[in-house]
């Protein structure tokens, strides 16, 4: 099972970075930093973008379908011409009209056809499928040599992270497909996979050990690898009842597609992750110590410093830091906005307690000792979710009452402290 790697804790990193720097005065080496640092946490906030390209006729929706695990893409000859379709995550199935230069029009379900009386430049389906969190799907329109859809094609590719070219069995990888993908940017080519499609017919099938054996030998640095799939019967094996036939589903190509689909996406995503700490520890977190070594650190009185900085060991606490710098984002959002809505500040709260209860869950952030916090951060995630039900001011005090005690909990569960030795002797 491919896992994709978490990135909660820089996406934090990152937001305590903008907001510590937001009321700095500008400058173009500080507004330079803010934009990458904005850059790297959408890189890290988002899915995965994958791409499927090909000619008319190559299956590409088909294919786009199977890995959504819906029957939602039109296939086949039809007369429905879409722009490019997105096919997102979302809490409840919606479709959303797109323009590149207007607000977008949202439609409650799946209605594509209302969608695309619209003319719109892109069309956004929503679905509660949990894989669409880490990845989204772009189904890009269909490519031909006698009109303009391969400009559009290579026009919209800018947009994904990675693609799959879809090249029909019967005829696999002609010339003019050849030559439109040679045109795409190499950084793309490397994270992309060559699909035969069409494999479960019988002619195709026949003849595929020849055809992968011509194009493994031919795809040079043209793909990362070239994988054949029968989309139909891959279809049919994951609705059998009652429970997926697994042995068709492999042998028809499904698990291996989609584990290379999983796998080069998560190699993107570890691409990311890696630029983003490299920034963090290089430029974005030693600034941030700048600014705290540049305030006027407070006096002890003589009488009492040194005891206590005897008495005391010094302490660490990474995750109390991230916490307070979580919760400052969210005030420094209500202070900045005079018409927030109750609910909204409510929901970012939850949302925050949430991610946090995650964390926690994967131990080693907090006194082993204190194993019942995480149960506590659980209950405050449901207590801020009934909250937002009610009316009034009442839930906003009970809200701030919740993250000042959690914020008590990690003070004391999340330090670390440097054994005392007690010296013994007789």
């Amino acid at each position: 099972m491919i896992e994709f790697p978490g990135t909660e804790q820089e996406v934090r990193q990152l937001e305590r970075f903008l907001t510590a720097t937001e009321k700095l005065p500008s400058d173009d080496s500080l507004d330079d930093m803010r934009a990458r640092a904005l850059s790297h946490a959408e890189r890290l906030s988002n899915a995965i973008n994958i791409g499927f390209v090909g000619e008319f006729g190559a299956g590409k929706s088909s294919l786009a379908n199977m890995l959504a695990g819906a029957d939602i893409l039109p296939t086949g000859p039809q007369h429905l011409k879409l722009p490019l379709v997105i096919v997102a995550y979302a809490d409840e199935p919606e479709t959303t009209v797109g323009w590149w230069d207007k607000e977008p029009k949202v439609y409650s379900g799946i209605v594509l056809e209302k969608a695309a009386a619209d003319k719109p430049d892109f069309i956004s389906v929503g679905l509660n499928t949990p894989a669409l969190k880490e990845i989204s799907l772009f189904d890009l329109p269909g490519t031909g040599s006698l009109d303009d859809a391969s400009k559009t094609a290579l026009d919209l590719l800018q947009y994904v992270d990675c693609a799959i070219w879809c090249t029909n069995g019967t005829s696999a990888w002609r010339e003019s497909e050849r030559h439109l993908w040679s045109k795409v940017p190499p950084e793309l080519r490397a994270n992309s996979l060559l699909a035969i499609t069409h494999t479960d017919l019988p002619p195709v099938h026949d003849a595929l050990d020849r055809v992968l054996a011509r194009l493994n030998k031919g795809k040079g640095d043209m793909f990362r690898a070239v994988v054949p799939i029968g989309t139909p019967v891959a279809v049919k094996a994951m609705a059998q009842e009652p429970e997926p036939d697994f042995a068709l589903w492999q042998s028809c190509g499904g698990q291996n597609l989609a584990e290379q689909v999983l796998q080069i996406a998560s190699d993107r995503r570890l691409g990311d992750l890696k630029a983003a700490r490299d920034a963090l520890e290089r430029e974005f977190l030693p600034f941030l110590d700048s600014l705290t070594l540049d305030q006027p650190a407070p006096v002890a009185s003589p009488s009492v410093q040194a005891p206590l900085e005897a008495a005391l060991p010094p302490l660490e606490n990474p995750i109390l830091e991230d916490w307070l710098a979580a919760i400052a984002s969210i005030y420094e959002d209500l202070r900045d906005s005079s018409d927030m809505e109750p609910s909204s500040f409510l929901s970012s709260c939850q949302e925050i307690v949430e991610d946090f209860a995650e964390r926690l869950e994967q131990g080693g952030e907090i006194d082993p000792s204190a194993d019942w916090i995480p149960a506590e951060f659980e209950k405050a995630t449901d207590l801020l979710l009934l909250l937002q039900f009610e009316t009034g001011t009442g839930p906003l005090r009970d809200a701030v009452s919740i993250l000042t005690q959690l914020s008590d909990c990690l003070a004391w569960a999340g330090s670390r402290a440097e054994p005392v030795h007690t010296k013994t002797g007789t």
